[in-house]
């Protein structure tokens, strides 16, 4: 398999961790070798991308509640 396909399977993955999950799981159940590698890369990076998304989200939730905390006295 090309660099290229590589590089453009493992952006998708990042920015529509669906399509890493999707790739991941069909092609790491596969018997290429390779394919189960670039496979299970995807998939690792998908559930990154879902794990860092989730923790951007409650992070901007939570400094975007804190300022009606901070009344003054």
């Amino acid at each position: 398999m090309s660099g290229g396909l590589k590089a453009l399977l493992y952006i998708l993955s990042f920015f529509i961790p669906v399509v890493g999950l999707i790739v991941g799981i069909i092609w790491m159940n596969g018997e290429d070798v390779e394919k189960m590698a670039i496979g299970k890369t995807c998939l690792i990076i998908g559930i990154v991308s879902i794990v860092l998304s989730c923790i951007c989200w409650f992070a901007a939730t939570a400094f975007s509640i804190v300022p009606a905390f901070m009344t003054g006295y």
